[in-house]
Parts: structure tokens; C-alpha cells; sequence
């Protein structure tokens, strides 16, 4: 037996949560530079009025940018604001949001403050070119409150979105003239060579045993995670906790499917959380249809909810969104077109 006080797996667990920064980050120079040089007060001519950033889950989008606009406001004093529109989806949760990250401590509710007092107070408290970063802009429920944003003065737009028809391509010809011809910063998915390197930082960060975790257990979970590093990450954590609950001598094959699993649940689940009322009854009306067509499935969602979204949006989500997170399989050998959970999904879902 190897339990007990005496054998260490590792020392610091919080760095192989996801939503660790990294002090590192591999594999990113080009990004990291276009980034620079488009968001920086000094160069390219000033900060860029929009910027899009866009690739995969996992492809390094949110903490390189969080990296970059950590060095501008440092270097340069230009104040920033993050939004994760996951989680603020909502036009006035998105605006408090940003007001707290601007001004500190506010008297507003981020619920029940109306839409216009808060735009209001995001004018008052921009007063010198400030760059608004939206993180999965395409989760936002209403389109306007971009070009609202837009409107006032010294404001830069900077997006992330997995895709960029997603923020993009669906805007009113208003909106997307104003923003529809953001500067592009493409992210592209991982090798497994790349995942690997990641891999070994992140468990040389957390004071990881690498007994438990041999080099061929190192690229068995980075070919495991799909060139996702999220995925690749929350696997390395699930099979350390998988070690020492079943008092195992390292992390072997075995080992690493049971912690792809349950990575991929803990994702799933973070992300449902974060979904709107809608799109979660969308996805419970699909557990008890599925599979199912995307008629099917809007007529039953439209039965149950007093104020459905038009068939379009539904669509939007089960055939791009959905899938993109890994909650929605779409059967394509089926005519017409049918859909069914995750294996993850359907596990929360239910």
C-alpha cells in the first residue's frame, strides 16, 4: 500500500485547475505579438478600435489575452475590463460587470439596474482610451449592446469567440458596420508535442510527483485531450486524484480514459451552469426526445417555455454552439439532420 502522509503526489493542486494563468505560456509568440502591437497605446498607431480573437475550446485564447492586457495596463496604465459572457450573458450583467471592473465597489445591483443606467455609467467612468474585453462574445444573448459599447468614445472592443461568423455574422447590418471589420487574431489547436510541454509546466508548477506521472503517461493524456489543453489539463488533475483515491502505483492507460471521463463531465458541467434558462431547456428537452430533429425538438421546447427564442437561434445553437462544447453530437448520417447529448451532457442533464 502506498497510502499515508509519506508519499506526495503533489504539492499545489489550484495549478492544474484550468483557470490557473500560467507564468509561461508556450507555443503563442505570433499571437502574443499581433496582440501587443494591435492593443498597445505606442505602436501600430494606438490601440485598435476592434480586435477578434478566434479558434477552438483550449486553444490558449482567453489566458494568452488575459496575459497581454495584464502587460498593457502595467506598462501603459490603460485601463481594462474583462467580461465572461458565459457567464454574462445578459446586457445589463455585462455592463455591471464592466462598471465594477472600472470603478470598484458600485451601488448598482448587476440584476436589477436598468440597462440604460448602467450604459450611462459605463460612459461616465471611461474617460481615456480603455479596452473592453468580451470573452465568448458570441454567449451574449443581444447583439446591440455591442454597438452600444461602440458608440462611446475611447472605447476598444477586443472578442474572443470560437468562431468568428459567430460574433459576426449574424449582427444587424447596423451593428455590423460598425464592428463587423475587427482586426482578426486566428488561435489554432495545440499538437500533442505542444500539449505534452504544457503539460510538464503545469505539473513542475504544481510540485507534481513525476513518478506518478511517467513521460508515456504525460503523452497519453495529451492524445486523449483532442489537441484541446482545457481538456488535456482537467484529465492531468482527474488522474492524479483517480492515483491517489485507488492508492495506484502512477497513472497508466486505464487510468487516464477514466480521467478523459470525468474531465470531460466537470467541463460539461461548467459549462451548462453558465447557459442561459433557454438554452438549458433546450437541452432537456433533448434528453427526452433524443434523438431528434431540430423541428422536433424546437416544437417540443416551444410547448414547454412562456417565451421561447424564434426557431433560427435554436437552430443556431444545436447545429454550431452546442456542439462546439462538446454538449451536442449532430448525427449526420441521418436526413433530415437528427441530434442527441454528449455522453457528458446527458450525465448533468438528466
Amino acid at each position: 500500500m502506498h497510502s499515508g502522509p509519506q508519499r506526495e503526489i503533489i504539492g499545489e493542486r489550484e495549478i492544474l485547475r484550468e483557470s490557473h494563468d500560467p507564468e509561461t505560456i508556450r507555443y503563442r509568440d505570433s499571437e502574443i505579438n499581433t496582440l501587443t502591437t494591435l492593443l498597445s497605446p505606442t505602436l501600430g498607431g494606438g490601440i485598435t478600435e476592434t480586435a477578434l480573437i478566434h479558434g477552438p475550446p483550449g486553444s490558449g485564447k482567453t489566458c494568452t489575452t488575459t496575459a497581454v492586457l495584464e502587460e498593457i495596463e502595467t506598462q501603459h496604465s490603460v485601463p481594462t475590463a474583462t467580461v465572461n459572457c458565459w457567464k454574462d450573458h445578459t446586457p445589463s450583467r455585462a455592463l455591471y460587470t464592466i462598471v465594477e471592473s472600472l470603478v470598484g465597489d458600485t451601488a448598482y445591483d448587476r440584476e436589477q439596474t436598468p440597462e440604460s443606467v448602467l450604459l450611462d455609467a459605463v460612459e461616465d467612468a471611461i474617460t481615456e482610451p480603455t479596452i473592453l474585453f468580451l470573452d465568448e462574445a458570441d454567449k451574449l444573448v443581444e447583439d446591440d449592446i455591442l454597438r452600444d459599447l461602440y458608440e462611446i468614445d475611447d472605447v476598444r472592443l477586443l472578442f474572443a469567440a470560437n468562431n468568428r461568423h459567430q460574433v459576426v455574422g449574424d449582427l444587424e447590418h447596423r451593428v455590423y458596420s460598425r464592428i463587423g471589420t475587427a482586426q482578426d487574431i486566428e488561435f489554432e489547436k495545440y499538437h500533442d508535442y505542444q500539449l505534452v510541454q504544457i503539460l510538464e509546466d503545469r505539473m513542475v508548477a504544481a510540485k507534481v510527483n513525476p513518478e506518478i506521472v511517467p513521460d508515456e503517461a504525460v503523452e497519453g493524456i495529451a492524445d486523449a485531450a483532442g489537441r484541446d489543453a482545457r481538456k488535456a489539463i482537467a484529465t492531468l488533475r482527474n488522474a492524479l486524484d483517480i492515483v491517489l483515491i485507488d492508492d495506484a502505483e502512477c497513472v497508466t492507460d486505464p487510468i487516464i480514459e477514466r480521467a478523459r471521463q470525468k474531465a470531460e463531465v466537470d467541463i460539461a458541467r461548467l459549462r451548462i451552469s453558465s447557459l442561459t434558462d433557454q438554452q438549458t431547456a433546450v437541452l432537456k428537452v433533448l434528453a427526452d426526445i433524443e434523438p431528434a430533429t431540430s423541428g422536433t425538438i424546437y416544437d417540443e421546447y416551444e410547448r414547454r417555455i412562456n417565451d421561447p427564442s424564434v426557431s433560427r437561434t435554436v437552430r443556431g445553437w444545436l447545429s454550431t454552439k452546442f456542439p462546439q462544447y462538446n454538449l451536442v453530437t449532430i448525427l449526420e448520417d441521418e436526413h433530415p439532420q437528427e441530434y442527441e447529448l454528449t455522453k457528458a451532457a446527458r450525465e448533468i442533464v438528466e
